[in-house]
C-alpha cells in the first residue's frame, strides 16, 4: 500500500513537472495535458487549476482560463497568484474594471506583489490615468531596483543599497561597463551628477579594464570589497530624468495618417516604415530620458535593454504610447499596450537576432541622430515576409534561433530592409520574423544606436 501511494504521489509530481517544463518550452498544448493527466492522477487540485488557467491564458482561451482560475481561488482565496493571473485575463477580455479590482486585491494580499503593480498599471493606463499608471509602474520598479535615488542619496555614496540583490543580477561584462562608464561621463559632463562620481567613473574603468576579455555573451562576477563603489551603484536608480511630456501633441500632426493607413492595410505583409513620427519637442524629451536615466540594466550580447517593468517608463512614454494607437485607429484597432521598451546598441556588435514577437502590432522607432549611422543603408531592421508559424510557442518563435533559420530558409524567405533613419518608425505584424540590420555606428555615448519598441494586443487579437 505503502510504495504504491509514493507511486502515486511519484505520478502527481512529475505530470505538473512535465507540464512546467513544456510551458517554459512554449509547448502550451502538450503542457494542457501533462497538467489534465496531473489532475486526473490527484495533484493539488488548486495548484492544476492555476497551471490550466495560466496555460489557456496563454493560447488565448479565455473562458477556459477563467473556468480554471475561478476553481482555484475557490479552493484556495488567497492565492494571490491565481487572482492576479484572472486579473491579466480579464485584461485581454478588455474588462478593464474587473481586472483593477483584481489586481488590487491581490495586492491587498501581498503588498509586494510587483507582477499585479505591472498590471495595476497596464489596467490604469487603459482608462487613460496616466499619472496614477506611472505612479504604479514605478512601484513595481522600485521592488525590484530600490526608490529612485534624490540629491541627498546620491550623496551618500557609503550606504549600503537597498534592496539587496542576487548574485546573478550582480555580473558584469564590457558590454554593460563600457556603456555605464560613458553614462557616469556624461552625466558628470552635463552636470547632473556630483563631483564625487569622478571616483564612481573611476572604480568603473578599473573594473572595466579587469574584465576587458570576458565575452559579450558571459557575465563574470566581481569583488565589491575591491570595487565597492561599483557595489553600491550598478544597476541602481542613480539618475532618473526629468522629461515630462512637453506641451502640445507628441506625434507629429503633420503625418498623413489616411495615406499611411491606407499602405499598411494594403501591404501584404503589413508592414511600414514612417518618418517623421515625433513632433520634435517628443524626440528631444525621449531622447533626454534614454540619456540620462540609469535603467540599462538587461545585458544582452552586444546591446542592453530597459524594460517597462524594470524602468522604461514615465509619463511621457505612457502618453506617447496612447497617442500612437488613437493616432492610427485603423492599423492599431484599439489593441491594449502590452509591454514597452528601449535597446541601447554598442557601436559595432550586433543586435538582436532574428526572432518574432508575442502581441499583435510592432511599433519600433529610432532616436539617435542621423549623423552617428557611419552606413546609411544599413543599421536599421530586416523584416521577414513570413510569419511565425501559428504553432509554435513563445520560446521557438522568440528564442530558438537555429529552428528560426532553418524554417526561414525552408520557405525561402527574404528580408525586407528598412534602413536607419532617425525618428522613423517601423510598424508591422508582430508575428512577423525581424532582425537587427548591421550597425556600424560612430564611438561616444550619444552616438549609441537607441530604439523603441512598443508591443499591442496578443498574437490572438
Amino acid at each position: 500500500m505503502l510504495k504504491a501511494l509514493r507511486r502515486l504521489f511519484a505520478g502527481q509530481e512529475s505530470s505538473l513537472e512535465r507540464a512546467r517544463a513544456l510551458q517554459n518550452a512554449g509547448e502550451l498544448r502538450q503542457a494542457l495535458a501533462a497538467c489534465r493527466e496531473a489532475l486526473d492522477r490527484g495533484a493539488p487540485a488548486s495548484e492544476a487549476h492555476f497551471q490550466l488557467g495560466v496555460l489557456h491564458a496563454g493560447l488565448a482561451e479565455h473562458q477556459s482560463a477563467v473556468e480554471h482560475l475561478e476553481k482555484a481561488i475557490a479552493l484556495v482565496p488567497q492565492n494571490a497568484d491565481a487572482v492576479c493571473m484572472l486579473g491579466a485575463v480579464m485584461s485581454n477580455l478588455r474588462r478593464f474594471d474587473e481586472a483593477m479590482a483584481l489586481f488590487e486585491r491581490a495586492l491587498a494580499m501581498r503588498a509586494n506583489f510587483a507582477e499585479a503593480h505591472f498590471n495595476l498599471g497596464l489596467a490604469k493606463f487603459e482608462r487613460a490615468d496616466f499619472a496614477g499608471a506611472a505612479r504604479t509602474f514605478a512601484r513595481c520598479v522600485a521592488l525590484n531596483r530600490g526608490e529612485p535615488w534624490d540629491e541627498a542619496r546620491r550623496a551618500d555614496l557609503g550606504r549600503e543599497p537597498s534592496p539587496p540583490f542576487q548574485p546573478k543580477d550582480m555580473g558584469v561584462n564590457p558590454v554593460k561597463l563600457r556603456h555605464d562608464c560613458e553614462q557616469l561621463e556624461y552625466l558628470l559632463g552635463m552636470g547632473r551628477l556630483p563631483p564625487a562620481y569622478r571616483e564612481v567613473l573611476e572604480d568603473y574603468r578599473a573594473l572595466l579594464r579587469e574584465t576587458a576579455a570576458v565575452p559579450i555573451d558571459e557575465l563574470v562576477a566581481f569583488d565589491p570589497a575591491r570595487h565597492p563603489l561599483v557595489a553600491r551603484t550598478y544597476k541602481r536608480p542613480v539618475l532618473i530624468a526629468a522629461a515630462p511630456p512637453p506641451p502640445g501633441p507628441l506625434i507629429n500632426p503633420a503625418l498623413e495618417v489616411a495615406a499611411i493607413q491606407e499602405r499598411y492595410l494594403g501591404a501584404q505583409p503589413n508592414i511600414i516604415a514612417v518618418d517623421d513620427l515625433l513632433t520634435p519637442q517628443a524626440l528631444a524629451a525621449v531622447r533626454r530620458f534614454c540619456l540620462e536615466s540609469t535603467i540599462w540594466n538587461n545585458i544582452k550580447p552586444g546591446y542592453l535593454g530597459a524594460y517597462f517593468f524594470d524602468g522604461f517608463c514615465s509619463e511621457l512614454l505612457l502618453r506617447l504610447a496612447w497617442e500612437l494607437r488613437e493616432s492610427f485607429p485603423r492599423m492599431m484597432r484599439g489593441l491594449p499596450l502590452q509591454m514597452m521598451w528601449g535597446y541601447k546598441c554598442d557601436q559595432t556588435l550586433p543586435g538582436l537576432a532574428v526572432h518574432a514577437d508575442e502581441a499583435a502590432v510592432n511599433v519600433n522607432f529610432w532616436i539617435t541622430d542621423d549623423e552617428a549611422n557611419l552606413d546609411k543603408e544599413h543599421g536599421g531592421l530586416l523584416v521577414y515576409p513570413q510569419d511565425a508559424p501559428r504553432d509554435w510557442g513563445f520560446t521557438k518563435f522568440n528564442k530558438d534561433l537555429g529552428t528560426i533559420l532553418r524554417f526561414l530558409e525552408s520557405v525561402g524567405a527574404e528580408p525586407v530592409r528598412v534602413p536607419y533613419r532617425r525618428n522613423r518608425a517601423v510598424i508591422f505584424d508582430s508575428d512577423l520574423f525581424h532582425a537587427t540590420d548591421q550597425t556600424r555606428f560612430r564611438e561616444g555615448y550619444v552616438n549609441r544606436r537607441v530604439n523603441i519598441t512598443l508591443l499591442y494586443g496578443l498574437r490572438s487579437m
